[in-house]
């Protein structure tokens, strides 16, 4: 396993809203909210051209050691998903926002 000092850190913040975290890629300049701050920082990584052969890791505040890590390219392949069958990783799908109407459409 890479050292936490070979690994791109991401640092989870505060609770901005139950269950959706903030975090920040100081190194990359990068910020988000989600759910899944890993996976979605992954993915952030990813689009921006980042390396992603690197592993990157969760690290809350005054910690070390990440709580979870991952290589970059596979977190961003990856979602959670929640259902009665329990807590599963999944692969990452895109919304399809072509079905939507537009909200002149509505009117």
């Amino acid at each position: 396993m890479a050292r936490a000092a070979d690994m791109i850190r991401i640092e989870r913040g505060a609770e901005a809203l139950p269950g959706i975290w903030e975090y920040a890629v100081p190194s990359l300049h990068l910020c988000g909210k989600s759910r899944q701050p890993l996976l979605d920082a992954c993915r952030q990584i990813k689009r921006m051209g980042g390396d992603t052969s690197q592993r990157c890791g969760m690290f809350r505040e005054g910690r070390e050691r990440p709580d979870i890590s991952c290589v970059v390219e596979r977190g961003a392949e990856l979602t959670v998903s929640e259902s009665d069958a329990g807590i599963r990783f999944r692969k990452f799908r895109t919304f399809d926002f072509s079905g939507l109407r537009s909200e002149r459409e509505v009117v």
